[in-house]
């Protein structure tokens, strides 16, 4: 059995179980009939659903699963970010409350480029999350386009600590790297 196979029949017996476990959740029939319909039904909806469930990674050709994440990892993570949304959430609200103020908004480019698509997403919706910036774009070659409300807010974005969470809960090597404005002007049109 090659690696590649040997990969899918792991996702595919996952996601059986997990939906297994769910239906068995949901249901809370313990009957030998109701477990089997359920275990049948698992193994139909995995087998259909598995190949929905894959990302291809353009670049490199390599296929990822959806699911395929350090889980003991992505709760940390969890925690981390609803505390720094928290954090966001008192800084924009005070910069709001404040009577005179020159905001300072800013547009700041990274470059954190991931292997995993879905990393990409993870680390896109995270800023989105917090309050205070807004991913523009993502584009090819891992480059980030971020709004931030203003010059804190952009340089936690630079520091890249949310970018090397993700990368740890993905299991990737994290090669952040901040951009400035004049470097994104001159990368090539095939790259955006």
């Amino acid at each position: 059995m090659n690696r590649r196979h040997k990969h899918s029949l792991s996702h595919f017996l996952g996601l059986a179980i997990g939906l297994f476990a769910i239906w068995v959740l949901l249901s809370g029939k313990f009957e030998i009939k109701f477990l089997l319909i359920g275990l049948l039904s698992s193994l139909v909806v995995s087998f259909i659903c598995l190949p929905f469930l894959m990302i291809k990674n353009p670049k490199t050709g390599k296929s990822f699963f959806v699911f395929g994440i350090n889980y003991l990892k992505l709760i940390p993570y969890c925690i981390w970010v609803i505390k720094e949304i928290f954090k966001s959430t008192i800084d924009v609200s005070r910069e709001i409350l404040k009577i005179h103020t020159d905001y300072e908004p800013r547009i700041v480019y990274f470059s954190m480029p991931f292997e995993n698509p879905m990393a990409n997403v993870v680390l896109a919706n995270s800023i989105i999350l917090t309050p205070g910036t807004i991913t523009l774009d993502v584009m090819e070659g891992g480059i980030f386009e971020v709004h931030a409300i203003n010059e804190g807010a952009a340089c936690d974005m630079l520091s890249g600590s949310m970018a090397k969470k993700v990368a740890s809960v993905f299991g990737e090597t994290c090669e952040f790297r901040p951009l400035p404005e004049l470097e994104i002007v001159n990368i090539p049109k095939e790259v955006c």
